[in-house]
């Protein structure tokens, strides 16, 4: 008799509102509209200066771009993702 297989399900969508979601663990991808730079942020960061409750629709206006000077940011969640090479099985 043969093992059974199981099929693992798929990961939850990954959906961040507030800063507190995920439980800040991901990263937030900040980009001008006007001069198109792009930086990383850590959502601790954001975390000290708004609070853990606060909306990211309601930060990105108040974001300003550290390249031109405008405050036209928007931003997007990523999900951390694991190192290359990484294995969760012990050696």
């Amino acid at each position: 008799m043969r093992g059974i297989a199981t099929i693992r399900a798929m990961p939850a969508a990954f959906r961040v509102e507030r800063l507190s979601d995920e439980f800040g663990q991901y990263q937030l991808v900040l980009t001008c509209r006007a001069c198109q730079h792009e930086r990383k942020a850590d959502p601790h960061m954001l975390s000290r200066l708004c609070g853990w409750d606060a909306r990211i629709a309601d930060i990105a206006p108040r974001l300003r771009c550290s390249k031109c000077g405008k405050k036209a940011c928007t931003v997007r969640a990523i999900p951390p993702h694991k190192p290359r090479g990484y294995s969760a099985l012990p050696r």
